[in-house]
């Protein structure tokens, strides 16, 4: 379903709504913004989500976070309320770590971000090293003679990008030394997000890092979070979701409702994330709009759920 103006739930009788409920599934639904504000639960969500679960849906949650590994977004889920296996926590640090796993990687990976990312892929065997601050200390030509010059680009196989609070020159030249010299270097990213809004507020996103990087090594990243269709590509192969019996939920236009479009879901926009004043008041108000970003319904809080079924 996609039309130019999402319908309100609120505004549906019992009747509508159950109609709409049995139009799905499966229920995908993004973290921070929809089920939790900064590791605390949004009034009447966790309830939510279980009279969902109660109503026979299979339900996954899906977030671009690049700073905690899938255990840790777990631990933070059942600690507040959500009862939801480990497995059904679609995170990019572990779709990164079963990606090289998959291709038998042994070499290094250049972190230019968190040390979950680092975390994530010890897990399962694979050296990493670049997380933490890196400054670039004295002249340019030093650092060049006594830093790159002697780096051994033989042994990094990958560079990953991800949220970085102590992203530099320094790690931008060495992750672009890394790619530029190695053809065969992968080049990865958790997610795409440019900025993260606030009410008073913004924070550079992934994404407004890896553009210079991008731009300097002149090759595009591997996305592993949405809006990337790819990352449920498996759960669709195989049949664990089918995409006209599914809903994607989520709180930001051009990340979770374009994914959600791009996968063919229907799609619930939420209005209790930290942009949402943006995304209701700017991105759905803009007559230029690009149209996957509009969601097909519209929802103040998913808390709501259980005062309309």
């Amino acid at each position: 379903m996609h039309k130019s103006q999402p319908t309100n739930l609120t505004e549906l009788t019992k009747a509508e709504i159950a109609v709409w409920l049995n139009s799905f599934d499966t229920v995908l639904t993004d973290c921070d913004g929809v089920l939790w504000h900064e590791g605390v639960a949004i009034d009447g969500v966790p309830e939510a989500i279980a009279l969902l679960k109660s109503l026979g849906k299979e339900v996954y949650f899906v977030t671009n976070n690049g700073i905690k590994t899938s255990g840790e977004i777990w631990q933070t889920a059942t600690t507040i309320g959500y009862d939801i296996d480990e497995s059904r926590i679609l995170a990019p640090i572990k779709a990164i770590a079963e990606y090289l796993q998959a291709r038998n990687f042994r070499k290094k990976v250049y972190i230019v971000g968190s040390e979950a990312i680092s975390n994530g892929l010890a897990a399962v065997g694979i050296e990493s090293f670049g997380p933490g601050p890196e400054i670039l200390q004295g002249k340019l030509n030093d650092y060049l003679a006594q830093q790159v010059a002697t780096q051994d680009t033989d042994d990094v196989g990958a560079v990953v990008v991800g949220f970085d609070e102590h992203f530099t020159f320094a790690k931008m030249l060495k992750a672009s030394n890394y790619i530029c010299s190695n053809s065969e270097c992968l080049f990865m990213t958790t997610n795409l997000d440019t900025v993260h809004r606030y009410p008073a507020f913004r924070i550079p996103g992934t994404g407004a890092l890896l553009a210079g990087l991008e731009t300097c090594v002149e090759r595009k990243a591997l996305q592993f979070g949405k809006p990337n269709p790819e990352i449920c590509r498996a759960l669709i192969r195989s049949e664990k979701i089918v995409p006209q019996r599914t809903l994607m939920i989520g709180d930001v236009c051009e990340i979770d409702m374009l994914f959600g479009h791009k996968c063919g879901f229907q799609t619930l926009l939420v209005g209790s994330g930290p942009s949402s004043d943006y995304e209701f008041n700017v991105v759905l108000k803009n007559p230029n709009v690009n149209e996957e970003y509009i969601p097909d319904f519209v929802v103040p809080s998913l808390g709501h759920i259980t005062k309309l079924i």
